[in-house]
């Protein structure tokens, strides 16, 4: 079971067969959230959204208490559902960040029912010298123009499809609660407020050096969280500094760009693509469109940026109509092929080039 379900958990839902030795049984939200009785359908298998935590126990094992999204519940609510699920016996893993007393809570869970994802902190602090490696694996960059823009869902698809072609993927995601799908968390210290600019980078590169050490991937597929760039004065995308930290402690040989879709945009992405290799360094070579566009009435209203959701098919038609070859809804198979049939095409070309500049 996952709770407190969210659209923002959407993804883990329908990558869910990149689930290590776990099945996704029920999704169960609060009252309120207006998901509740709606269906989440993918490769054959439907899920319906629930709102009656105890009946939902009994169709589970186990219990993933998640992050909120826009919907906040309150610690007491958590604590008590926590201890619900506990009292009949279900395996709980608990990775809710924005909980202040989370250990408080995660202690009342007893050691044989907790479920531990510690994959990720094996990675950390292991390296200690005082400079950033040289990273020898290639790294694909996955960013957004701003949030809502599909970047974790991209991570899985490219993700699924490189391995389906045999290779060996490492990937860094953009949430700090990826670790059941085979993937490494965005590190806390790169959030938080424990460390210097400078160390993140420092600790994200060495984190990045030891995945490869220890994982000797053929790719890597690093996640950046948020946005990259201010919208505005008020919606700033926290000014993209994570990003920029990311970008010394991991600098990239190529990049996918998520962005949602707009009526005006005509498929050509190279004038912000360029703007993105001269702040970030980012090489990017192909762009996601999201099916969701800007709410302007509103954005106005609020003051702050908002996206609506548009069908996927929408965006099918509309990326048809462009007729680029860098340019994809890479949630779909066909997108998703398309789009690691070119990745590997342009490093692969990259490759060549730096052999021939060698020689």
């Amino acid at each position: 079971m996952i709770y407190p379900y969210s659209k923002a958990y959407e993804p883990y839902v329908l990558y869910s067969e990149l689930l290590i030795n776990l099945e996704i049984s029920v999704l169960v939200t609060p009252n309120g959230s207006g998901l509740v009785g709606r269906r989440i359908s993918h490769d054959g298998k439907t899920w319906e959204i629930l709102n009656n935590f105890t009946e939902a126990l009994s169709k589970c094992d186990i219990v993933w208490f998640v992050n909120d999204e826009k919907f906040k519940l309150s610690e007491e609510t958590i604590k008590r559902k926590v201890c619900e699920a506990v009292s009949r016996g279900k395996r709980i893993i608990f990775t809710r960040t924005d909980s202040l007393n989370r250990e408080k809570i995660s202690n009342i869970i007893p050691t044989q029912q907790k479920i531990e994802l510690e994959k990720s902190q094996r990675m950390e602090d292991k390296l200690q010298a005082e400079y950033c490696y040289h990273i020898d694996t290639p790294i694909l960059t996955v960013y957004g123009t701003e949030a809502g823009t599909d970047k974790l869902a991209v991570q899985m698809s490219l993700r699924r499809e490189f391995i389906h072609r045999g290779y060996r993927v490492a990937s860094i995601s953009s949430r700090i609660d990826s670790e059941l799908y085979g993937m490494y968390a965005m590190p806390e210290f790169m959030i938080g407020h424990g460390c210097s600019e400078a160390e993140k980078i420092r600790r994200y590169n060495h984190y990045a050096k030891q995945i490869e050490i220890t994982e000797h991937p053929d790719i890597m597929i690093v996640g950046v969280p948020g946005g990259t760039l201010p919208y505005d004065r008020i919606d700033h995308n926290e000014y993209g500094i994570v990003a920029y930290e990311m970008s010394f402690a991991v600098p990239c040989d190529g990049a996918v760009m998520c962005m949602p879709y707009n009526p005006s945009f005509e498929g050509d992405f190279s004038d912000f693509a360029h703007d993105m290799e001269l702040v970030f360094r980012y090489k990017t070579i192909c762009c996601h469109v999201a099916a969701a566009m800007p709410d302007m009435k509103t954005t106005m209203e609020n003051r702050k940026r908002h996206l609506v959701c548009l069908e996927g098919e929408i965006i099918d038609k509309k990326i048809e109509q462009y007729n680029r070859r860098n340019v994809f809804n890479i949630l779909s198979k066909k997108g998703a092929e398309r789009a690691v049939q070119l990745i590997c095409d342009v490093l692969s070309e990259d490759d060549e080039s730096s052999e021939e500049d060698r020689i």
